[in-house]
């Protein structure tokens, strides 16, 4: 990348030196605001309109005015990457509450899982605190972010990947940074959103290609006995795509090889990314 620092926001160009957050914003005194990860693939950004639409939700949700329309953020990310000599990377979109709401994109490292880990595998830890269906930012992708933080740290510290969250009825919910999927006597499974997860655009991909192959998927609010007893299991997400996992906890999934399945997926998931891109260019 030929500017690493350089900052995009809507009031004016800056770098990530800069303190472009003042300390008297929201985000800072209650993380009070909203963000987006997206992934470029050589310098274009997979589905933008899919996240931006999930922050304006968010944003109608809590009353806050987004200071830019989703052909301001296409167009602002476009250029900023193009800046970047349009790499593979992470986009970051960042709204503060303000007031007045401030907007920026970045342009960050890319950070994949490691080959290795797709070839061998992840393990995941049932995290001790929940994922509540009826909390105000149940859902929402909010910069109020710390819980998911610290439950992935400790998950790290016990040598996992990833920490998945149930939530107050004792149903799978969601990782800290990924959706969770599972396979079973020929189904495929994954928590509903009514289990309090955020509605992952890369989740939707999936489930787009799933019912394009025919393959019978379920949205479902199951217990934890559900992955331990699938055949095979994975995470979603814009940066690690479709990830194998293995084992929860020390509590083996399958015969704790990558399944057939996530490698499937993860190509296709490719094939779909590089369709959509290239008619996006048309």
């Amino acid at each position: 990348m030929t500017s690493p620092s350089l900052v995009w926001t809507s009031r004016g160009w800056s770098n990530d030196a800069a303190p472009w957050i003042p300390v008297g914003d929201l985000a800072a005194h209650h993380g009070f605001g909203f963000f987006e990860t997206l992934r470029a693939y050589r310098g274009r950004v997979f589905r933008p309109d899919d996240h931006f639409a999930r922050m304006a939700r968010s944003a109608r949700a809590f009353r806050v005015k987004l200071p830019l329309d989703a052909g301001g953020f296409r167009r602002a990310a476009a250029d900023l990457l193009q800046k970047h000599g349009n790499p593979d990377a992470r986009v970051r979109l960042t709204v503060t509450a303000g007031p007045p709401p401030l907007a920026a994109i970045q342009v960050l490292p890319l950070a994949p899982p490691s080959d290795a880990a797709y070839r061998r595998g992840v393990s995941v830890w049932l995290a001790p605190w929940i994922r509540c269906t009826r909390s105000a930012l149940a859902g929402h992708k909010s910069l109020n972010y710390f819980e998911n933080y610290w439950a992935r740290t400790e998950g790290e510290r016990r040598g996992h990947f990833e920490a998945l969250f149930l939530n107050e009825r004792g149903e799978l919910s969601e990782g800290t940074r990924a959706n969770v999927f599972w396979a079973d006597r020929g189904r495929v499974f994954t928590p509903a959103l009514s289990t309090g997860i955020l509605s992952g655009v890369t989740r939707t991909a999936l489930l787009e290609i799933l019912r394009a192959r025919r393959v019978p998927v379920e949205e479902c609010a199951c217990g934890p006995g559900a992955l331990f007893e699938a055949r095979e299991a994975f995470l979603a997400s814009t940066i690690v795509e479709v990830l194998p996992v293995v084992s929860v906890g020390r509590r083996r999934i399958g015969n704790g090889r990558p399944g057939p399945l996530a490698a499937l997926l993860r190509r296709e998931f490719r094939r779909k990314v590089g369709r959509e891109l290239a008619g996006a260019g048309r």
